[in-house]
């Protein structure tokens, strides 16, 4: 047990990377199988429409998840562009890693290094480092749910301002799955307060619906709700996006 712990802070401690929402949902990205091996999911959607101007689309979003025994290890990549005549609607993009060590059936260890940015909400980039437990609540046929309260470490920069930050947050949230043969259903809702000042806080709920066509491809809609206390000037304090597409699995 002890030197899976040990394996998780070296892991931590060497993936510091550079670079949709400004809180990532890695819950809904996880592959809930239990068998060791490497699973992963791939979506893609480009469109260009040209008539009195052009507008581009572009999505891209790749994970893999690789499980031995008790290690789990968890990458995912996405990229989101929404542009019309040279305005971006949507830049965003990030990379994910996380290792998993389970230490009890209801208490996983975990640590994480994310790097991401957001040009629409001026976000310039933001990387993250962060570890503690995670707590399997309920699991049943067909229903889960989980817990985890987190240190994470925080590095930002907003676009047009020369003020860089540096910030130990508490980082919490509550997951929950429903599972049936062609339908799938997962809500997580993060809290993220400064450990310093409890009023400079992030609240984020993301909700995905995953409807089976066949063994290969998903039909998936998808809401994120991000309420932030300290928006740069011009942004709103709530934004939101709904999303829908298909996904292959492989």
């Amino acid at each position: 047990m002890f030197s899976g712990i040990k394996y998780s802070f070296i892991f931590v401690a060497f993936l510091t990377i550079s670079y949709k929402s400004q809180v990532i949902n890695i819950e809904g990205k996880r592959f809930l199988n239990d068998t060791n091996g490497l699973v992963g999911r791939s979506d893609f959607n480009f469109n260009v429409n040209q008539n009195t101007q052009q507008a581009l689309t572009l999505g891209i979003n790749v994970h893999l998840q690789y499980k031995h025994n008790k290690h789990r290890f968890l990458a995912i990549s996405d990229l989101a562009i929404i542009k019309a005549a040279n305005q971006d609607y949507q830049n965003t993009g990030y990379l994910h890693f996380r290792y998993s060590y389970k230490l009890h059936k209801l208490i996983t260890w975990e640590n994480f290094t994310q790097g991401q940015y957001n040009r629409v909400l001026l976000l310039d980039k933001r990387y993250l480092v962060g570890t503690g437990p995670r707590f399997r609540v309920i699991k049943i046929k067909h229903f889960r749910v989980y817990a985890s309260t987190m240190y994470m470490y925080e590095f930002q920069s907003q676009a047009f301002e020369t003020i860089t930050q540096y910030n130990h947050r508490f980082n919490g949230y509550i997951t929950l799955n429903v599972d049936f043969d062609r339908f799938d259903f997962t809500s997580t809702t993060f809290y993220q307060p400064l450990i310093n000042d409890f009023s400079n806080y992030r609240i984020a709920t993301d909700n995905n619906v995953d409807i089976s066509i066949n063994h290969r491809f998903n039909f998936r809609i998808g809401l994120n709700l991000l309420y932030d206390t300290k928006q740069p000037s011009g942004i709103p304090s709530l934004v939101y996006i709904f999303r829908n597409g298909i996904s292959f699995r492989f």
